[in-house]
């Protein structure tokens, strides 16, 4: 019972990036749907954080503020997070943004030493180098090519803003409650989006809303007020590090749904890639060694 409970939370990262993965078609049917960015982004984060909200009211009420600043600076980098990968994806290729976005899990070991003055161990170095490699070779199929052009780069924007997050959480709110900071950085990252709104003021018709809708309502009850609940209560007891290993497996299961769905079709890259990528998460398992950050 005491292994199964200490490796819980790995569990529940797991899942998270099954979930994740399976969000890529939601995302896919949503921008379809014709529905502008903006409101996809704003629906999806208040969708979340009203789930939070309504499921564990109690304790969002006795929130304090220090957990309004950790979750608000939190959800602030969330919403720019996604909002530069929406926006480089549509300046690059799906190969490139899938490689460039995953490039987070070698930023966040540096982003710690950087935070925390805390060199990373050369195991975890060497795990983020070969979850890298399997990404690459996920990615191959489609014939991976890397320009570094203006969508390259937002990209890349993303991808270590994606690490900030992850850092932020291992930093700012390892002494927080998970579900108040859930919901705080959810609803910030939402508010975000409605002011987004309000800027560009982009329409909706009726037809995309009701289109829309359930693609959004999944990525907003499940991918995100789940997830990011389940993601921060992890890392309180994950390694930020290992957190960003595991969490890039997010590309295997998407990958995976894909093949399901007819989506892609197989290709004998995607088996070494995800074989890397699975004996990377199942390494970053083992013990804690000594200094190890």
């Amino acid at each position: 019972m005491k292994q199964v409970r200490r490796h819980l939370p790995v569990f529940a990262l797991l899942l998270v990036t099954m979930i994740w993965g399976s969000g890529f078609a939601a995302t896919e049917y949503a921008i379809r749907s014709g529905l502008p960015t903006a409101w996809i982004m704003m629906i999806r984060f208040l969708v979340g954080g009203a789930i939070i909200g309504l499921c564990f009211f109690r304790r969002v009420f006795q929130i304090n503020k220090a957990s309004v600043l950790h979750g608000g600076i939190a959800g602030a980098i969330l919403f720019a997070a996604f909002y530069a990968q929406t926006t480089g994806q549509g300046k690059t290729s799906v190969s490139n943004a899938a490689f460039l976005t995953a490039t987070n899990v070698m930023m966040i070991p540096f982003l710690l030493w950087l935070l925390r003055r805390k060199k990373p161990s050369g195991r975890i170095l060497l795990l983020c180098l070969m979850t890298i490699a399997g990404v690459v070779l996920l990615t191959m199929q489609d014939g991976f090519r890397l320009a570094l052009s203006r969508g390259d780069l937002i990209v890349l924007l993303c991808s270590f803003l994606f690490a900030l997050h992850i850092a932020w959480l291992d930093i700012g709110c390892s002494q927080d409650d998970p579900i108040q900071i859930t919901f705080c950085q959810l609803i910030t990252a939402g508010l975000c989006g409605a002011l987004l709104l309000l800027v560009t003021r982009a329409p909706a018709a009726m037809e995309q809303l009701q289109a829309g809708l359930l693609p959004i309502l999944y990525l907003g009850v499940l991918s995100t007020g789940l997830c990011y609940l389940l993601q921060t209560w992890a890392q309180k007891h994950v390694r930020a590090a290992q957190a960003g290993i595991i969490l890039s497996a997010e590309g295997l299961f998407g990958t995976l749904f894909s093949l399901l769905l007819g989506l892609e079709h197989f290709h004998w890259t995607m088996a070494i890639g995800g074989l890397l990528i699975t004996l990377a998460v199942v390494l970053a398992e083992q013990p804690k060694k000594s200094g190890e950050s």
